[in-house]
């Protein structure tokens, strides 16, 4: 049994907690990408059981502050630092400080479900060294959700074709905060899962309404609507798995 998702009562409370926030981003971010972090929850809310349930977010705390609001759920956000998560503490999300990248989890076995958004293709380590360590958060069965950019998305076809540079240096763990230092494809991504001990991995390819900034680029997105019918394209991977 699936939870129920309404689409109306998500954007209610995005707009009411997610938007005016304090996160990593600066404040246009979060009303540009709302699709994705609804896609989450839309997914998060047909895979995970009906009751509340013990949610990590490995990232920012946006899902977590969502799907405690949504639901209820008994939320705790993990990062690098707790420096920018002192917003969802005030709202009821516990917090832990965790350089996934360079140590073992604090937690093990604790969770029902962990959320992994757009967080992987940061981390200058091995995607299944990545995985292993967030899997022994996850109690047997336990849900993953984790997204990430798909190496073959139009950005990055553009981005060679004109030699702009598509990941940034790839430095140690530790030595400070980076972009994306790689990006998957899915048969990258089911590997490094497989590896990490992870099962039923299912991949799904998604393109959302992201119009970049950038007017250049934003009439390449445009024109190249029609490639987006071919999944190897699309912008996301979103990916399943369990513990």
């Amino acid at each position: 049994m699936s939870r129920p998702f309404s689409r109306t009562v998500f954007r209610e409370q995005y707009e009411k907690h997610i938007v005016p926030g304090r996160f990593n981003e600066a404040p246009g971010y979060y009303p540009r990408y709302r699709a994705r972090y609804e896609e989450v929850q839309r997914c998060y809310a047909g895979l995970a059981d009906p009751s509340p349930a013990g949610l990590l977010d490995i990232g920012g705390g946006q899902h977590a502050l969502l799907a405690k609001v949504l639901w209820g759920d008994d939320a705790t956000v993990a990062d690098v630092t707790e420096d920018h998560l002192g917003y969802v503490r005030d709202r009821g999300v516990k917090t832990a400080r965790w350089n996934l990248a360079a140590e073992d989890p604090p937690f093990e076995g604790t969770f029902d479900a962990v959320i992994f958004s757009e967080v992987i293709e940061h981390l200058p380590i091995p995607g299944y060294v990545a995985l292993s360590r967030v899997r022994r958060c996850l109690r047997p069965g336990g849900l993953l959700i984790c997204t990430t950019p798909n190496f073959y998305r139009l950005r990055n076809v553009v981005y060679t074709a004109i030699g702009k540079p598509i990941f940034d240096h790839f430095l140690a763990p530790g030595d400070g905060a980076r972009g994306h230092v790689i990006e998957y494809d899915v048969p990258r991504l089911r590997f490094q899962m497989d590896r990490a001990g992870l099962r039923d991995p299912e991949f799904r390819l998604r393109q959302y309404r992201h119009v970049p900034n950038n007017p250049l680029f934003a009439a390449l997105y445009f024109l190249g609507q029609p490639l987006f019918l071919v999944p190897r394209f699309r912008e996301n991977i979103l990916a399943v798995a369990r513990a």
